[in-house]
Parts: C-alpha cells; structure tokens; sequence
C-alpha cells in the first residue's frame, strides 16, 4: 500500500461520505467499528487494512488518501484562476461563452468555490437578461456563502447583492434594488478582494434614489463618490457619475452647471468609446438645453442620440430619448413631429421591460392627444400608464395621472371626473404624509 497522508485521507473519506448520503454509522461492519471511522476522519493513524475496506464501501481509489495537501492547495489555485478567466470571458467575450466553460469546469460540492461558480452563473444569467433566473441563482450563492465565513474577504456577498439590485432594477422593483445594494454596501470589506464592487454599489445607489425621487440622498453618496474619483480606474463609472450629476443638478435647475458635467462625460465615453454611456449622456445634455430654453441645441442633442439607436445594447434607453423628444416637440408646437416622436417611445416602451420609462412615454403621449383636444385617446393613454404605475407601485408618477384623466372626464363623464380627482387627493395626501410633510 502506498505511504498515507493521514490528515488528507480523513478529509477525502468524510467528504466522499457526506457525497454519497451516509453516516458514520453506515460503514460499521464486523471489522470496523464507529470510534475507528472517527479516528480515521479525524486524521489519526489506523490499520491500512481498515482503508483499503473503507475505500471498497465507498468506491475510492486507495491512491486518492495519499494525495498531498500541497497538491489540494494546488488544484484549488488552479480553479480560482479557471473560475477568474471565465468571468473575464462573461464581461468581455459574453455571457454565452462564459456558459460553455462553466459547464466544463467540474468543481467539489463541498469547495468554497462553489459559491463562485453560482455566481458567475448568475452573471452569465443576468447579462442575458434572464432577470428572474438570475435572481435565483444569486441567492443560492449568499445562501452558501453562510457556511464559508472565511470567504467573506473575497468581497462576493457585497458583489453578488450588486446584481441582486441589477436583476430588481429590471424587473421594475426599484425599492428593492436599493434595499439589496443597502446591504452590499454594510457587507462589503475595504481591505478585501474585488475593491472596485463599492463603486458599482455606491453608483447603483445614486442611480436608484434617482429614480425614487430622492434627490437629496443621491447626492450625497454621489459627492462621497467625488471624493474618492481619482482611485476610481473604470472610466465607465466616472462618465456614470458625470450623467447622473447632470440629471441631479438639471432638476435642481442648475442647468448650466449640468450641461458643464454632461459635457465632460461625454468626452469620457467617447474616448473609452462607450456607446451606451453617450446615448444617455447626449439625452441628459439635451435635457438641460431644454430647460433652459435653447430648443435648437435640446434638439441636435436628442437627435444626436438617437443616431446611435441601432449601436446601443440598452434599448430600453430609447424610450427616454424619443419621450424628451416629442415633449420637446410640443413645447415647441410641432404637434406631428411631437406625436411621432411619442409613439415611438410608447412602441419601444411595449416591447421592454422598464415600466418607468412606458409610463412616462404613455403620460407624454397623453399629453399630445390633449393639446389635439383627442380626449378620448388621451384618457386610453393616461388609464395605461396608471394600470402600470399601480402594478409596478410608481407611486410618484399616480397623482399626475390622476389629475390629467379628469381632465379628460370633466366635461363628458362627471361621474368619473369626481372619482378621479377623489382620489388624486388621497394619493397626493399618502405621498405628503410619507415624505414627513405632516398633514396636508
């Protein structure tokens, strides 16, 4: 018999063991008895007849207890960098090339690097917009990282609540987004692995309580990210940052200084040659110049946007750039021009999955039906966009619906008028009581 490593044919034995549904108890026989199965996983030294017979119960090659821990370590080494190339393939060769060498990788059930795997299979989910797939598969990855305390350093719980806010995000949960990159950011580890996470997490916040209307909170996370801006690398969040400023500031009417941020993000992305980041990043600078007054540049802005829809991944995007577009369009009084810019949105809107940005397009296009005095297509419109805000609890957006659909009904439907505007009234009173404003 080959010489043992005893601690390591201790490990293997309890371990092939556990694989196979047994207890100790189960490989009691007439020469081995319970105290000599804890010896043995326990790394003490017994009869090398007692492994050759625990190896025949559980179909183990003898040679398997001689291997060295060093070679363990090796191996395991091994498949941390395989598991560091695939997310490399997932983020830069996609997520469908990432699936073809998870499947290949064959990694222990009971291996800490488990937790890895089901997270970049998550990923490879989520970069295929598998949202709901994804979501599941990120929380069997905290789910296991519970049982791997000495893996917290790695920084993959912080990495993986990232996501979790990602996939909410997109299936229109946007409270609950913010809420699981709340706990990204309790658990992320500064001296730990994967320091570039809290810049993601720190973003998705700003982004998040954007779109709640929180307006203070985004910019004071966004001024602590200003803070630390030259340790940040990816070039991606800068010019993020850049964006969400000039949307930030742009509701604050600090045009000018909106249209300054919007404009340095710009020469970002273009240099990084990021197509998305400039979509966006065109839309807010044409959202600046519009509330500013200077409708020519409003429009070479969106307009200039828009000559990158077929280039952009997130078509999603599309929706806002068409919806500012028309409302630009009516503004101005170019009712055609406004009313095709809005179908557009309300279009694209169907077909994607961002229920704030259809909602805002159905409210616009509302709106264009209402200055034609189409009332009828414009109360369909706003009865969209409210069934969707009550789905998707956009509670912001309901006590302006609320308002334009009496509008709709004040003169043909009475009834309906007054049901409306009843509750206006309570949805406009819950918001005030829920923002602190006392009673109303």
């Amino acid at each position: 018999m080959l010489p043992l490593d005893h601690e390591n044919a201790g490990r293997v034995i309890k371990k092939r063991r556990k694989e196979m549904g047994l207890r100790q108890s189960d490989l009691v026989d007439n020469m081995i008895k319970l105290h000599t199965i804890r010896k043995v996983e326990k790394g003490e030294v017994v009869n090398d007849e007692i492994y050759l017979r625990i190896c025949n119960k559980l179909d183990l090659n003898v040679k398997q207890l001689s291997k060295s821990y060093d070679d363990e370590k090796e191996r395991e080494e091994q498949l941390k960098f395989q598991l560091f190339a695939i997310e490399h393939d997932i983020d830069m060769a996609g997520p469908d090339k990432g699936l073809e060498e998870l499947r290949i990788t064959e990694i222990d059930k009971n291996s800490p690097l488990q937790t890895t795997y089901l997270f970049l299979k998550g990923k490879c989910l989520a970069r295929k917009k598998y949202w709901k797939k994804a979501q599941a598969q990120f929380l069997k990855t905290l789910s296991l990282l519970k049982q791997f305390p000495e893996w917290e350093k790695t920084n993959l719980r912080a990495a993986t609540y990232n996501e979790l806010g990602r996939c909410c995000y997109y299936l229109n949960n946007i409270e609950q987004a913010l809420n699981y990159i709340e706990k990204g950011l309790e658990s992320y580890i500064p001296e730990g692995d994967r320091e570039y996470v809290v810049y993601h997490l720190q973003l998705s916040k700003v982004i998040y309580l954007e779109k709640l209307d929180r307006d203070e909170d985004a910019f004071l996370t966004l001024e602590e990210m200003w803070k630390q801006v030259d340790k940040i690398e990816s070039i991606e969040i800068r010019s993020s940052m850049y964006e969400v400023h000039a949307i930030l500031l742009s509701k604050q009417k600090l045009h000018e200084k909106a249209i300054e941020f919007a404009t340095k993000g710009l020469h970002l992305a273009r240099v990084d040659q990021n197509v998305d980041r400039a979509f966006e990043l065109w839309t807010a600078l044409g959202s600046s110049y519009q509330y500013m007054g200077d409708y020519f540049k409003a429009e070479v802005a969106f307009r200039t946007a828009l000559k990158l829809e077929k280039k952009i991944g997130k078509k999603n995007m599309l929706v806002s750039t068409h919806t500012k577009l028309g409302m630009l369009y009516l503004k101005t009084k170019k009712i055609p021009f406004a009313q095709k810019a809005l179908l557009n949105a309300v279009q694209t809107g169907q077909k994607t999955n961002d229920a704030l940005k259809y909602c805002r397009a159905l409210i616009a296009l509302g709106d264009c039906y209402m200055m034609q005095n189409k009332n009828k297509d414009a109360r369909k419109q706003f009865q969209q966009a409210l069934t969707l805000s009550e789905k998707h609890a956009l509670k912001n957006l309901e006590p302006e619906i609320l308002v334009k659909l009496a509008k709709c009904c004040e003169e043909e439907d009475p009834v309906t008028y007054e049901k409306y505007k009843n509750r206006f009234f309570q949805s406009y009173c819950q918001q005030l009581l829920e923002k602190g404003g006392g009673q109303p």
